[in-house]
């Protein structure tokens, strides 16, 4: 038994780089993580740029799901919430009747000007950035501006993360919730994270501003990052847009109306979704039970076409359309968030459960991907007994 133990770690030893390297990005990250320390190698070759750009590549075609979960809150004697535990977990799409596995959690300090966003696989709160995958929690500049929100991108050709954050000009006002109508200025500011690091001591100010009145959500369509915006004291609809990697803001587009809700007492709720790598609106009726699928056909001309439209009669009240995945043996689920948690195959009208937390904070589409927020140093202890374990 140990001679044959030998043999097969002897072969393995002595396969080809670009073999070893196939088969090492096809593996869990945290398998890579400990693979590292096999040899001197080994660790050359997962510490690699061409690496981990092929690993990050690869990863985008298994999809989990990230699963922020808050179980738990620390009040004051006068009840106000001063701290919270986070438990971060995930879930695999590609498996039936999967369950919910927690990874880690943090205690999440209540600050003044708390803010609390997961975006692009990161955690950004309170001017730290978390990155579940490595559990790195680090500090990040204090912006001087008042903050609406941040938004953080991948980019893929060189594998940095980017912070997008946006801000009013004039502080002492809630921007998020203007109900006035009346249009306030707002200006964008922007940090670089690189794999392993430094962190920017600052952020970046962009010459770019705009002007509205609140601003609904946002999301990030292949590297391109989208806000829904209103306008004006009829709360008009629209899309601003910012190539993440050339910081360039691309013609803003309006937003079309639904023909099928036009009776005022009808409420419907919009959102944007990334619907495999193009912008997608979602319109949702509670009164109507059904989310309708706009995509944008001609951008110069702001002409959009409604292309699927999802019945969602007796399910609950509320839904969001958490992004597409492409599944192994199908064309592509829908992943939906509301009363629970579902997988819509559009193409034959099926829907499938999945296990769905309680008191979750958030829950997103997740990938695997090569990144430190900072540069660490492992023990280098090559080790043959290791891939006996």
């Amino acid at each position: 038994m140990d001679s044959a133990m030998a043999l097969m770690n002897s072969n393995i030893m002595t396969l080809p780089c670009e073999v070893l390297v196939d088969i090492l990005s096809r593996l869990s990250l945290k398998h890579v993580h400990q693979l590292q320390t096999v040899s001197k190698l080994w660790f050359k070759i997962i510490s690699s740029p061409h690496f981990r750009k092929l690993y990050n590549m690869k990863s985008m075609t298994r999809p989990r799901a990230r699963v922020v979960q808050v179980p738990d809150t620390k009040c004051s004697p006068s009840w106000e919430v001063i701290s919270r535990t986070i438990i971060i977990s995930a879930m695999d799409f590609n498996i039936d009747n999967s369950e919910i596995h927690e990874e880690f959690s943090f205690e999440d300090i209540i600050a003044p000007q708390h803010s609390f966003i997961i975006s692009s696989n990161l955690i950004i709160f309170n001017h730290k950035v978390c990155n579940p995958t490595t559990k790195e929690i680090i500090d990040i500049p204090i912006s001087s501006h008042p903050s609406i929100s941040f938004d953080a991108t991948y980019i893929p050709s060189n594998n940095t993360y980017k912070i997008v954050h946006l801000y009013g000009t004039k502080p002492g006002h809630d921007y998020n919730f203007n109900y006035g109508g009346s249009p306030l200025e707002f200006r964008f500011e922007t940090l670089t994270l690189r794999d392993g690091g430094p962190i920017p001591s600052s952020w970046k100010a962009l010459t770019h501003q705009e002007w509205f009145s609140s601003k609904i959500e946002s999301t990030c369509v292949n590297g391109v990052v989208h806000w829904l915006l209103e306008r004006g004291s009829r709360m008009e609809r629209c899309i601003i847009s910012m190539d993440i990697e050339s910081e360039d803001f691309l013609s803003s587009i309006g937003c079309p109306n639904n023909p099928y809700v036009e009776e005022a007492l009808i409420i419907e709720n919009v959102q944007l979704a990334d619907f495999n790598g193009r912008l997608c609106l979602v319109y949702y009726s509670e009164e109507l039970f059904r989310l309708d699928l706009y995509f944008v056909k001609d951008r110069m001309n702001e002409e959009w076409v409604k292309e699927h439209t999802i019945n969602l009669s007796g399910m609950g009240s509320w839904f969001k359309i958490i992004g597409y995945v492409q599944l192994q043996g199908n064309n592509g689920d829908i992943v939906i968030d509301g009363k629970q948690l579902i997988l819509y195959n559009i193409e034959e009208n099926r829907f499938r459960s999945l296990p769905r937390p309680i008191r979750k904070l958030h829950i997103g589409l997740y990938f695997d991907r090569c990144f430190k927020l900072e540069s660490t140093k492992l023990s280098m202890q090559p080790s043959v007994d290791f891939l006996s374990n």
